[in-house]
């Protein structure tokens, strides 16, 4: 829920206006589990049970930074 509530946050938000949240709540006693998948059709998932809101929010980051990395390397051997 902590996650959840950092991602929805106005300034997080307007950071990424492309980024749609979508919250599936289940009270079956079952796992928390954040399912994130990226417009490149990969998908982050996060096992909340074993991890802090912290770990979450880095692990999202990091992938995030991975991405937009791997983005600029491509954009840099196109143009010559």
């Amino acid at each position: 829920r902590q996650f959840l509530g950092c991602i929805n946050h106005k300034k997080i938000q307007a950071t990424n206006r492309n980024c749609e949240v979508t919250a599936d709540v289940r009270h079956d006693g079952s796992e928390p589990l954040v399912d994130v998948m990226f417009a490149d059709g990969e998908r982050l998932i996060m096992k909340g049970a074993n991890l802090t809101t912290i770990e979450m929010l880095t692990a999202l980051g990091s992938r995030c930074n991975a991405k937009e990395l791997k983005e600029e390397q491509k954009s840099k051997k196109k143009s010559p």
